[in-house]
């Protein structure tokens, strides 16, 4: 029964993020809806309408927090916000396979981060180091051919998102299991960086004029449908736009709750092993479905950031379980 329930889970997880990650970039470029941070209001809209009914029906209870706590909330929720928010904005510029491969890239900045922050302090074995060298050599192999076809500032973006995302998830780790003197449960931080997460994102939006901008194209819809050159069921329309952002936040919302409860019915290897897969799946799938075509080199390059990720994820977990054990026996 718990096998079962571990493998329903991690599925679960597998498809919800795959498909938000598509489902991105068909908002962003099927419907030409070229405003990114909004995008990104929408997935914390989408996580408070949810954290809210989880609320209100007894699902958790939030716990109180001082103030210095939530001065590292707010830290936190920037960094939060900067992550998801870089994620949708390069997105917007890079085809999906090389966001997805160069973001394949962040076990490498997640040591490297652990160990400036002194998270490490004895370091990590050869064998972790040297798994890393497939990914780095695989990302290079992958966008070898796109170094002057693709955006500049698309892979630039891309790239900061992936040092974004890697402090993210040491970030919080340390606070899930007790740093920085927060120690949340994974719904409660969630319920709590939902609304700064939205009021950020909203502020920044308005700030940088996307706003204005995205009302105008808005408008633009409305009167294309009203003089009849626009079909509203059809990509493009504004009805089937404003239903595909109420998605686009449903599915954000569900992704985080998929992602907390296979983590809690599976091993941090069936995560990591699963991310991969949803990296090849998602290179696949978005080359079906935005027309990319792939090189040979290319090929060969996300073979071994998928290998080397996994070989990485292993060696890891390995280590981790022989230093627990090995604390275990000190004890006794």
């Amino acid at each position: 029964m718990k096998q079962s329930k571990a493998v329903v889970s991690t599925a679960s997880y597998l498809l919800i993020s795959l498909f938000l990650t598509l489902h991105n970039k068909m908002v962003l470029q099927w419907y030409n809806f070229g405003f990114p941070w909004l995008v990104t209001a929408v997935h914390s809209l989408g996580g408070i309408i949810g954290m809210q009914i989880l609320l209100v029906t007894g699902y958790f209870t939030p716990k109180e927090l001082d103030k210095k706590q939530m001065k590292i909330l707010l830290m936190f929720s920037l960094l939060y916000t900067m992550n998801i928010a870089m994620s949708n904005v390069s997105l917007h510029y890079v085809s999906v396979p090389l966001h997805q491969i160069v973001r394949g890239t962040v076990p490498v900045f997640t040591v490297i981060i652990t160990l400036a922050w002194g998270l490490a302090p004895q370091g990590y074995s050869w064998r972790v180091y040297s798994s890393l060298a497939p990914v780095v050599f695989g990302v290079g192999l992958t966008t070898y051919n796109d170094y002057y076809s693709f955006s500049l500032i698309g892979f630039i973006l891309t790239f900061v998102g992936t040092i974004l995302a890697a402090a993210k998830t040491v970030v919080t780790n340390t606070i899930l299991v007790g740093g920085y003197k927060l120690k949340l449960p994974a719904f409660d931080l969630l319920y709590r960086l939902t609304p700064l997460t939205f009021v950020q994102t909203i502020t920044w939006s308005v700030m940088s004029g996307e706003t204005s901008e995205a009302w105008a194209f808005v408008q633009g819809l409305r009167t294309q449908r009203e003089g009849g050159s626009s079909n509203s069921d059809k990509p493009g329309g504004i009805y089937s736009l404003v239903a595909a952002l109420m998605v686009n936040g449903a599915i954000a919302f569900v992704l985080n709750i998929a992602s907390f409860t296979a983590s809690k019915n599976t091993s941090a290897l069936a995560m990591t092993v699963t991310g991969n897969v949803k990296v090849a799946l998602t290179v696949i799938l978005g080359c079906a479905f935005f027309h990319v075509t792939l090189t040979s080199l290319s090929i060969v390059g996300i073979l071994f950031t998928i290998v080397g990720g996994a070989v990485y994820s292993a060696v890891r977990l390995s280590e981790t379980q022989k230093a627990r054990e090995q604390a275990s026996k000190e004890l006794v």
